[in-house]
C-alpha cells in the first residue's frame, strides 16, 4: 500500500494514494494509465500535491507537472513532495 508519509501527525499521512487519486479521477486507473486516461487535469494534481505537502512554507514545483504522464509518474512525485515536507518539519 503507498502512503504519503506516515510521520507528520495529519489526516494526509497515512492516506493512500490510490485513494486519494481516486477522488479527483473520473475513471478507473492503474499506475501505466495516463493522467489524461485518468480524468486527472492540471488542478486536481495540484490539489493532491497540496495535501501530500501539508508543509505551508514547502514549495511545489509546478514545472514538473509536464514530466508526470502516468499515475505511477503521479505517485513518484507526491511521494517526493512528501519526503521533503516531512524533513522541512524535522529540521
Amino acid at each position: 500500500m503507498d502512503t504519503i508519509d506516515e510521520s507528520r501527525g495529519t489526516v494526509a499521512d497515512t492516506m493512500d494514494l490510490d485513494v486519494a487519486i481516486a477522488r479527483h479521477a473520473t475513471a478507473e486507473f492503474d499506475d501505466s494509465t495516463s493522467l489524461a486516461d485518468a480524468g486527472l487535469e492540471s488542478l486536481s494534481l495540484i490539489r493532491l500535491a497540496v495535501e501530500a505537502a501539508t508543509d505551508e512554507d514547502a514549495e511545489i514545483d509546478a514545472t514538473r507537472l509536464v514530466d508526470i504522464h502516468t499515475i505511477g509518474d503521479l505517485k513518484v512525485w507526491l511521494r517526493e513532495l512528501a519526503a521533503a515536507a516531512a524533513e522541512a518539519q524535522a529540521s
